[in-house]
């Protein structure tokens, strides 16, 4: 066994490359611009906008910022199913966990913490069938949920053989939604051919005369796209949205293409929370905690689909 893997691991110079391409998040400088933050009543009309709740707001913000742990809740689900709501749910109501169905049990996500990682790389993936130190080029980033802070710093990254842009995805109230897909697919296919290698899929700006492509429909179809058009491994794509707020819906999103979302509507209301003082804790720390919570909730997930 020493012997394998000793002749593996001496293949290649993989420190060398590690050392001389391999970016790390928190390298990165901030950058001299502010983080973008809503107003109260901006606030109040992005929640309702995004289907927020009050119970969303009660029952997962609140406990899972103030004790950095997702809330225990019953397993059952007893809401009608999405498809025969004629309220109208968020699309990620539409999708319900499977787990997997094997003999062996799947990882235990918290006695088994050694050799489980959230660790994500962002950037072009390289040629997967070589080994070149070209494909280390790439950003490691510890979680998959990034604060404003974290997107701003790789939105403004100056390294070389990085290339981010950002794309909208929003789209006039009055277009219908495949023609706003296909106006997306366009944008991202320019800022491949411009050179981007990481693009940030962005629904901040709504307003009265815009529409959000619902977040997880942005992603995955995007995604689809890539695979068809050959440039999947070439772009990495980010989330920066306000729909996402629960452990579900980012395992939803990692699942079908993100590589780290940054949901900056649910951090500013944990911003709220703390202003209005019911949690006791520093803003920072707060967001710190609820991040924490939905990584560890991702990694609860992915490690029941392990096969």
């Amino acid at each position: 066994d020493e012997e394998v893997k000793a002749s593996y691991a001496a293949r290649q110079p993989y420190g060398e490359w590690l050392d001389k391409n391999l970016v790390h998040l928190s390298d990165l400088s901030i950058p001299n611009h502010r983080v973008e933050m809503s107003s109260k009543e901006q606030l109040a009309r992005l929640q309702k906008a995004f289907g927020y709740t009050y119970e969303d707001v009660r029952n997962t913000i609140l406990p899972m910022a103030r004790t950095g742990a997702e809330p225990t809740a019953a397993m059952g689900i007893d809401i009608p199913l999405a498809v025969l709501d004629q309220e109208g749910q968020p699309l990620f109501n539409y999708f319900k966990q499977l787990f997997a169905q094997v003999t062996n049990p799947p990882i235990d996500a918290i006695r088994e913490e050694v050799v489980t990682d959230t660790t994500v790389y962002i950037g072009d993936d390289g040629n997967l069938l070589q080994e070149k130190a070209e494909n280390c080029k790439v950003l490691q980033v510890r979680n998959p949920i990034l604060t404003s802070t974290d997107l701003m710093k790789i939105r403004h990254m100056k390294k070389p053989g990085f290339h981010v842009e950002t794309v909208s995805i929003l789209y006039y109230k009055n277009t219908p939604l495949k023609r706003a897909l296909d106006h997306l697919f366009v944008a991202v296919d320019r800022a491949y051919r411009n050179g981007a290698n990481i693009v940030i899929l962005s629904d901040r700006g709504l307003d009265g005369e815009h529409l959000a492509i619902p977040s997880l429909l942005a992603v995955s179809a995007l995604e689809q796209h890539l695979v068809r058009k050959k440039k999947r491994t070439a772009v990495s794509v980010l989330l920066e949205s306000g729909e996402p707020h629960d452990v579900h819906q980012l395992a939803m999103l990692v699942g079908f293409g993100a590589r780290a979302v940054n949901p900056y509507l649910a951090h500013e209301c944990v911003l709220s929370l703390c202003e209005s003082g019911r949690i006791d804790k520093a803003p920072a720390q707060a967001i710190a905690d609820y991040d924490r919570a939905l990584s560890f909730g991702v990694l609860k997930v992915a490690s029941k689909m392990r096969v």
